[in-house]
């Protein structure tokens, strides 16, 4: 009775550790809305939004600049092991929490939706475009991304 007791007394207190260490590193903060994909089974299609439309070439610009520095920032840390993740996903709904970094390979998919989808709109108002295979593998966090000439 008494090994079962601390059996579980072990697990409830691993599980809280686990939570603990987990959240403590938290993703960066969300500098734009976070990506509304296309309705549809693994669709990684970027919808724009009404006021997305609207913006200019210089919004545009410094939108996909502040995402590419966030995804190329992401990309440079080491990924949490999936017992991690999976213990995250079991404590978040008792203890509460966050879902990001649940998921790192969905999220960098959104991302890249987003990019495409901006760039593309850039392309539309004849703006100058982003070579995105470029500009995420590039690793030095001091390289603002610059588009290239309009084609």
């Amino acid at each position: 009775m008494i090994k079962a007791l601390r059996l579980g007394l072990v697990v409830v207190a691993s599980a809280q550790i686990c939570a603990c260490a987990q959240t403590s590193k938290d993703a960066p903060p969300s500098l734009v809305n976070d990506p509304m994909l296309a309705p549809g089974a693994g669709s990684n299609v970027y919808q724009l939004s009404a006021a997305e439309r609207k913006y200019n070439c210089k919004k545009l610009t410094g939108v996909m600049q502040v995402r590419i520095l966030q995804v190329r920032a992401q990309k440079g840390r080491d990924s949490s092991s999936a017992f991690a993740r999976g213990m995250q996903s079991v404590v978040r709904p008792v203890f509460g929490g966050t879902t990001a970094g649940e998921n790192p390979d969905a999220e960098f998919a959104q991302d890249l939706a987003l990019l495409e989808a901006y760039n593309t709109q850039l392309a539309a108002k004849k703006c100058r475009t982003f070579d995105l295979d470029a500009e995420l593998n590039k690793t030095d966090p001091n390289d603002l991304p610059q588009p290239r000439a309009s084609q």
